[in-house]
C-alpha cells in the first residue's frame, strides 16, 4: 500500500480520493478528504479531518482534535485519543467515550493485562 506523510505545523492537505494511507504529523493541521477508502492517521493538537463518504480507517492522536464525517458506511472505523477529542457525524455530534490514551488489548506479546506489567516490572528492575 502507498503511503503519504506530511510532517510540519499548520498543513493543509486536500484528497478526492484517499485508498492508501496518509500520515499526517503536526499541529494546527487540516485535511480534508472526499472518499476514505484507505487509511488517514493525524499525530498532533487542534488537528481538523474532514471527510465526505468514510470506508476506511480514520485515527486522530491529540487534544483538541476533531472529526466531521458527512457518511459513515459499513466497516469503516474512527478512533479519537486525546483531551477534548469531538466527533461529529451528519452534523450531529457522537459521544466518543473516553478520549484519554490507554493501552491496547491487543498487545502483541501478551493477552492478559499482568502479563505485560509483570514483564515491564522485571526489566525495570534489571
Amino acid at each position: 500500500m502507498k503511503a503519504y506523510s506530511v510532517v510540519g505545523n499548520k498543513k493543509k492537505v486536500t484528497m478526492d480520493t484517499n485508498a492508501t494511507r496518509l500520515k499526517v504529523v503536526g499541529n494546527n493541521c487540516i485535511i480534508r478528504v472526499s472518499i476514505n477508502q484507505g487509511e488517514i492517521e493525524v499525530i498532533g493538537n487542534d488537528c481538523t479531518i474532514e471527510v465526505a463518504d468514510n470506508y476506511g480507517a480514520i485515527n486522530l492522536v491529540g487534544a483538541n482534535g476533531g472529526v466531521t464525517i458527512k457518511r459513515r458506511r459499513n466497516g469503516d472505523k474512527v478512533q479519537l485519543v486525546g483531551h477534548r477529542c469531538r466527533l461529529v457525524v451528519d452534523g450531529q455530534r457522537k459521544s466518543t467515550g473516553l478520549c484519554d490514551a490507554q493501552m491496547s488489548p491487543l498487545t502483541p506479546f501478551s493477552k492478559e493485562l499482568d502479563d505485560v506489567i509483570e514483564s515491564i516490572f522485571t526489566f525495570v528492575m534489571r
